[in-house]
């Protein structure tokens, strides 16, 4: 999906207005027209009907959003692809702004069997588009609190991951290499 496109930018609205909703057991929905109103994707000016409209199609068709017909009223639900697309912008908004770090490191540390070593690489390619540094093959350790980002990506992405996935918070350690490496100097 495109940056600074229509579609993006509906998501990413909808991202915003249910930040706090993103865990998988919650069902986000939208009543159909009444999404349109207050939808301001750009700074001061409201995009128009018509090219909601036809973001919203661009959503539909890509499988981020289905839309019912309930009680005579059309709903849009977020998909499962739809919410790992809002949480994937959380985490790029997270790794593009300038954030405060609170002296704690946070780690993720697997055990995933050989067997299900395609759930292992993936969990290490996201790791590493995250921002992740690996210390070692299965501990991986990042300056920033995202873990409830990463727990319900990981829900959505995998349900019936294979292997055992530890979120830690480290307050101690010799760490100059990783204030340096992420620039925490």
């Amino acid at each position: 999906m495109k940056k600074d496109s229509i579609p993006k930018k509906i998501l990413m609205s909808i991202g915003e207005k249910s930040k706090d909703l993103l865990e998988v057991g919650f069902e986000i929905v939208f009543d159909y027209p009444e999404i349109m109103k207050g939808f301001s994707l750009y700074r001061d000016d409201r995009l128009r009907p018509p090219m909601i409209n036809k973001g919203i199609l661009n959503l539909r068709k890509n499988g981020y959003l289905k839309m019912k017909k309930i009680q005579n009223k059309r709903r849009l639900y977020l998909t499962s692809k739809g919410r790992v697309e809002i949480i994937k912008n959380i985490l790029q908004q997270k790794k593009e702004k300038e954030l405060k770090w609170d002296e704690k490191w946070r780690a993720v540390i697997f055990d995933v069997p050989e067997v299900s070593r395609r759930d292992r690489d993936f969990l290490r390619r996201e790791l590493l588009w995250i921002g992740f540094k690996e210390l070692q093959k299965s501990v991986w350790i990042y300056p920033y609190e995202i873990e409830k980002e990463l727990k319900a990506l990981l829900e959505l992405w995998k349900a019936d991951f294979a292997g055992d996935i530890r979120f830690l918070a480290i307050e101690n350690m010799d760490d100059r290499d990783l204030r340096e490496y992420f620039n925490l100097a």
